[in-house]
């Protein structure tokens, strides 16, 4: 029987309902992902395990919380050599590749993503190809090398586009003033230097060269729309004269904000039109029926909901993202309301390939519900940022905790909170009559016995999760016999 190949393509700070289909009315253009639900599944009730890049892409990888793999903030990175399901999918005989944004390692101001280093780093995940890595767009600025600057190097350009990015500024530069993430400027440059196409790109020609003697395992990492807003003009002319809905709980939004929203639309679009690119390329090679396709976020962007932007909160916007599978052992089938959380990706990868899991991973197969078999899959997700938590149990959300609560300099990021920082009041709400969050409920005495029943089911979440450590063996007993 041939093994299914497997594309799991990843947006950056993608909020769930900034998609085509079902979520947003049709006020995003993703023809390709829609196309792609309309033969699988897609879910509308996915949650991010961290609402920040690395501790929620090494759950996934991982497929261990970050409160027992290491890796809780952007300021840690997996130890090498953890258990992986990529490494299963290697010695279960699959090439690996990882092209574009992985964020496995500490995104350092020194960091050299093409050397040596990070190679051995990576290879030690299961990895075997990361020739095509990067960092992220506005990260070429602050001294981070990675595959797409040394492109633009090769091209000439480096120069030109690092300098774009400039109309924007980066939290660590608290001296320069400079235009809000959510400001949009259209990318000037041509098309094939800016960092979707350079993913995008790569991600075409390495299907096209690989050995076709091995099924794959191809991560592709997009960077966007995670902001600055830097749409291509083609895809922002599909939004510049339509209506754009105001931030939740920020009814009278900036025209500045709601021109941003129509710009992380529109790069949404372009990641879009890259997913139909990596489609037709195994269409027509024969290889769609094949293979195994997952689109999925890191986490989300709040985009103005409630006066805030990025993510590293526990709101709709922050902690759900999209969600679509497809292919071999998917049935098609109606969208999934069913709550899961993106730590389930890894073995449901493995299941679908019929390749066996790592004894630590912590994610619970979509199998099932992939193939029509249950309607159901968690009674409560969690999420989890350094030492903050939440807990959501399909109608009531407990936040444990505020990221925001922390108002040191440079505290935002949530990177060092030390429990010094005093805790931040607990917050309930009821979804469903409050979608939007606006109405806390933790201080009415009519919702007490919710607030202490959800406070007993984060307590039971948090122990569940709890894992031990994987152990190192010291090596053989060698006594002296002198």
């Amino acid at each position: 029987m041939t093994k299914p190949n497997v594309v799991f393509i990843m947006s950056d700070q993608h909020r769930w309902d900034f998609i085509g289909g079902r979520e947003d009315n049709g006020l995003t253009f993703t023809p390709n992902i829609d196309a792609m639900a309309r033969t699988g599944v897609a879910f509308h009730s996915a949650y991010c395990t961290s609402p920040l890049c690395s501790p929620s892409r090494a759950a996934v990888a991982l497929g261990r919380y970050g409160m027992n793999s290491g890796c809780f903030t952007n300021l840690h990175e997996p130890p090498p050599g953890s258990p992986s399901f990529v490494r299963q999918f290697r010695d279960a005989g699959y090439r690996t590749a990882a092209i574009g944004k992985t964020h496995m390692e500490i995104h350092a101001y020194d960091s050299y993503l093409p050397g040596e280093k990070h190679r051995a780093f990576m290879d030690s995940l299961g990895w075997d190809d990361t020739r095509y890595e990067i960092a992220g767009g506005m990260l070429i600025r602050m001294g981070i090398r990675c595959a797409w600057g040394d492109f633009l190097r090769r091209a000439g350009r480096f120069d030109d586009v690092a300098r774009f990015y400039g109309h924007w500024g980066y939290f660590m530069e608290t001296e320069r003033k400079a235009d809000h993430a959510f400001v949009y400027h259209e990318f000037p440059f041509e098309e094939e230097l800016k960092e979707c196409s350079f993913v995008g790109g790569s991600a075409v020609k390495w299907l096209e060269e690989r050995d076709r003697s091995q099924p794959f395992l191809l991560h592709v990492g997009f960077c966007g729309p995670h902001s600055p807003v830097e749409p291509l003009a083609r895809f922002m002319d599909l939004y510049r004269d339509r209506p754009e809905p105001a931030p939740w709980g920020w009814p009278d939004a900036p025209d500045w904000l709601l021109d941003g929203r129509r710009g992380y639309r529109a790069m949404i679009s372009e990641i879009d039109d890259w997913v139909g690119k990596i489609r037709r390329v195994l269409a027509d090679e024969g290889e769609l029926d094949n293979t195994i396709f997952v689109f999925a976020a890191d986490h989300g962007e709040n985009a103005g909901d409630h006066h805030r932007f990025g993510k590293t909160c526990f709101h709709e916007g922050s902690l759900r993202v999209p969600l679509v599978v497809s292919g071999p052992g998917v049935e098609a089938a109606s969208p999934s309301d069913a709550m899961v959380e993106v730590i389930d990706l890894g073995r449901t990868l493995c299941d679908l390939a019929g390749v066996a899991p790592h004894e630590w991973d912590q994610g619970r197969s979509l199998g099932p519900l992939l193939a029509g078999e249950t309607r159901t899959h968690r009674d409560t997700v969690y999420c989890e940022m350094g030492c903050d938590r939440m807990l959501f149990d399909g109608r009531h959300k407990l936040i444990w905790g505020d990221p925001a609560s922390d108002t040191r300099e440079l505290g935002r990021l949530h990177l060092n909170k030390p429990v010094t920082v005093a805790h931040s009041p607990a917050r309930l709400y009821d979804l469903a009559g409050d979608p939007h969050e606006l109405n806390d409920l933790s201080t009415d005495p009519a919702s007490r016995e919710v607030l202490m029943t959800m406070m007993e089911k984060l307590l039971t979440r948090i122990n569940e999760n709890t894992q031990m450590q994987p152990f190192k063996s010291r090596g053989e007993f060698h006594p002296y016999t002198g």
